[in-house]
């Protein structure tokens, strides 16, 4: 009900249209999709791979990929994580044994960081039965939410992905059946979205950084 209800009141690729104005407002360098149907931002990071997928009804998808698996910080995607998850801001303090720890993987030192958080931390294993091959992540929710909060995936080349569903949290807000609260509105969706992601590359822009671009 509330997907459509926040159709009707948006055109086409206005939502995303907002939050590309308000990330660049924030100093943020975005490219547009190159298909005028697409919903996914480019945004301009020195050393990594970032986009913002916006779905017309509500759902965001932020992904943050180091160039090189090398270059991958695991306390600083352990924040990045953080921030997103519980809106803290910044560099949170390091409470995690996994950095201590010979053998851990990427994820583990990331998971075990995120779980001495107070945060949820599961592992996913995907099996590829035609290449025989074995793919795990981590996944990251604030207790009691579940996903309703958004979750974050971690893979061990760095990787790191964000979703969230606003409209879902939204409906929550709906004042009567079949109509449409304040928090619908896709300017406020758009905004919740470009605060989550400012404050997370906020922590990867060193301090005194200018606009970010492409190195």
């Amino acid at each position: 009900m509330t997907t459509a209800c926040l159709a009707g009141r948006t055109a086409p690729g206005e939502l995303l249209r907002l939050v590309a104005d308000g990330l660049a407002v924030a100093g943020l360098d975005v490219r547009p999709p190159a298909d005028a149907d697409g919903c996914r931002l480019d945004i301009a990071w020195p050393g990594a791979r970032c986009t913002l997928a916006v779905g017309e009804g509500g759902s965001a998808e932020w992904e943050y990929w180091p160039w090189s698996a090398d270059d991958a910080d695991p306390g600083l995607t352990a924040d990045l994580a953080t921030v997103l998850l519980t809106g803290r801001s910044g560099r949170q303090p390091r409470v995690g044994s996994g950095h201590q720890r010979e053998n851990v993987t990427f994820k583990g030192i990331v998971g075990l960081e995120l779980k001495a958080r107070g945060l949820d931390v599961e592992l996913a294993v995907y099996t590829d039965e035609t290449a025989f091959d074995v793919f795990a992540e981590i996944i990251v929710t604030v207790p009691g939410r579940g996903d309703g909060g958004g979750q974050v995936c971690v893979a061990d080349d760095g990787g790191l992905t964000w979703t969230r569903d606003y409209l879902s949290e939204a409906a929550a807000l709906v004042s009567a059946p079949g109509r449409c609260g304040q928090a619908a509105d896709p300017a406020s969706i758009a905004g919740l979205v470009v605060e989550a992601v400012t404050r997370a590359m906020a922590i990867l822009r060193p301090a005194g950084a200018g606009r970010a671009g492409h190195g």
